[in-house]
């Protein structure tokens, strides 16, 4: 977090305690030899573990959430498209509605990422080429950290900005044995957009706070915002 967001949260007597529920851990890969005409950025992470000497300079960008595209434009980096919608799902309906000829599409990504991009892609006769560049990792210093919170502080919100961090958190919580008896009834859940609510929903918890805009930006801003409104 920004250290200027942690400011803003410690003017609302809020103080935030951050746990990486990932964290993320480069791979060996091979570059890519292929042309293609479109490149899809998903994540901030995808750029960042991305080797530029392999981009052609040719090719459209496109990314999606305000974060990655931020983090290209600093590179100098174009974007030609990004969906009005955050996520996968939507990145889909809305390029393959401007696609109107067979595309070949460089996809570098995460090892735990999920298959709607390329199934929804290569069933409508586009190419996709993939690239795992990183994996996402719970680390075991992480989860104790997790434990000793859960038993030493009161938590009032828990912040997810996706569903592999909601996974995670989810995982611990139901093995843990010494978890307070009230301690859903008290927890309010801010999730960062639809996809990751819907994973925290499906385990039939609510979500609080989801900006409209499905950045941490707008994430922080909801958040400061419902915490201010309940005083």
């Amino acid at each position: 977090m920004p250290e200027a967001i942690r400011q803003r949260f410690a003017q609302e007597d809020t103080e935030v305690i951050s746990i990486p529920l990932n964290r993320t851990i480069p791979l060996p890969h091979q570059r890519l030899e292929k042309n293609y005409e479109w490149i899809f950025f998903t994540s901030a992470n995808a750029v960042k573990y991305f080797n530029f000497a392999q981009l052609n300079k040719q090719a459209k960008v496109l990314a999606i959430g305000n974060q990655t595209k931020k983090v290209l434009n600093e590179l100098n980096i174009n974007v030609d498209f990004q969906p009005k919608e955050g996520f996968s799902e939507g990145l889909v309906e809305e390029w393959l509605s401007l696609a109107k000829t067979k595309q070949r599409v460089f996809w570098p990504h995460s090892f735990n990422a999920k298959r709607v991009i390329y199934n929804a892609l290569t069933n409508r006769g586009h190419i996709v080429f993939e690239q795992v560049t990183y994996k996402n990792e719970f680390l075991v210093r992480d989860q104790e950290r997790l434990k000793e919170l859960l038993l030493s502080e009161t938590l009032d919100y828990v912040l997810f900005a996706s569903p592999s961090a909601w996974n995670s958190f989810s995982k611990i919580i139901k093995d843990f044995q010494q978890l307070p008896d009230d301690f859903w009834k008290r927890i309010k859940i801010a999730a960062i957009g639809p996809v990751t609510a819907k994973v925290i929903e499906m385990e039939h918890h609510s979500v609080t706070v989801q900006p409209q805009i499905y950045d941490m930006q707008h994430l922080y801003e909801c958040l400061l915002q419902d915490i201010r409104e309940r005083g």
